[in-house]
C-alpha cells in the first residue's frame, strides 16, 4: 500500500458533508475546465504582447514550457510501465470506502494508473514554464496546477504521494528544458521561432 495512505482517507471522509464544496471538486477535477483554462492562458501569452522582443521572450518560454509538458508525460508513461498500484478507490478494503464514495460522487473512475498523477505532472510543468518568463501567469498557473491536483486527491483519485511525485516529476522537468536542455540545443530553438513567424503562427 503506498504510503501516507490515511490522508487519502481522512480527506474523501468530507466529501458528502457540504454539497457546494462537492459542486465545486467536480468542476475542478474535470478533464477540461483547469487544463482548458491553462491553455488558454498560454495562448493569451502566445498572442497577446505587441513588443516584438518582448513576446520572443514569452513565446520562448511558452514552447520551453510545452516540451516540458511532454516529456514529463512521456516520463510517467515510462514510470507506468514499472510501477503500478491501484487508486484509491480500487482497493478492496473497507477502509477506503470513503474513497469509493468520493470517486462517484466528485468523478468517474480513471484509466490511467494512480502513480505519478499525470494531472499534477503536466500542471504543475505548465506552471514553472511559464513562471520563469512570467511570474504573474506563472502564479496564476500554479494556483490552477494546485487546485487541479487537490481536487484528485479529494476525489480519490490519487494518494498524496501521486500528486507529490506528479508535481515534483513536473517541476524538475520544466526547470531542466528551460535551464539546460533549450539552451543546449541552439540554434534550433531559434529556427523553429523562425518557422512559426513565416507561417504566421508567431
Amino acid at each position: 500500500m503506498p504510503p501516507l495512505s490515511g490522508w487519502t482517507v481522512w480527506i474523501t471522509g468530507f466529501v458528502g458533508k457540504v454539497s457546494a464544496l462537492d459542486q465545486v471538486m467536480h468542476l475542478f477535477v474535470n478533464d477540461f475546465f483547469i487544463p482548458i483554462t491553462i491553455f488558454l492562458i498560454m495562448l493569451a501569452l502566445w498572442l497577446g504582447q505587441g513588443d516584438p522582443v518582448r513576446r520572443e521572450h514569452l513565446q520562448r518560454g511558452i514552447m520551453s514550457a510545452a516540451v516540458a509538458i511532454g516529456i514529463s508525460s512521456l516520463i510517467v508513461k515510462i514510470m507506468n510501465i514499472h510501477i503500478f498500484w491501484p487508486h484509491p478507490y480500487a482497493i478492496p478494503d473497507k477502509l477506503f470506502d470513503s474513497a469509493r464514495y468520493a470517486m462517484q460522487t466528485i468523478h468517474y473512475p480513471s484509466g490511467d494508473p494512480t502513480f505519478p498523477s499525470n494531472a499534477a505532472t503536466i500542471s504543475f510543468a505548465a506552471a514553472i514554464g511559464v513562471y520563469l518568463t512570467n511570474r504573474k501567469a506563472g502564479i496564476v498557473i500554479y494556483f490552477l496546477a494546485f487546485l487541479w491536483s487537490f481536487a484528485h486527491f479529494y476525489a480519490g483519485m490519487h494518494f498524496f504521494v501521486d500528486i507529490i511525485a506528479g508535481a515534483a516529476i513536473g517541476i524538475l522537468t520544466a526547470i531542466f528544458i528551460s535551464k539546460v536542455f533549450m539552451p543546449r540545443i541552439e540554434p534550433i530553438p531559434t529556427l523553429v521561432m523562425k518557422l512559426w513567424r513565416y507561417l504566421y503562427l508567431a
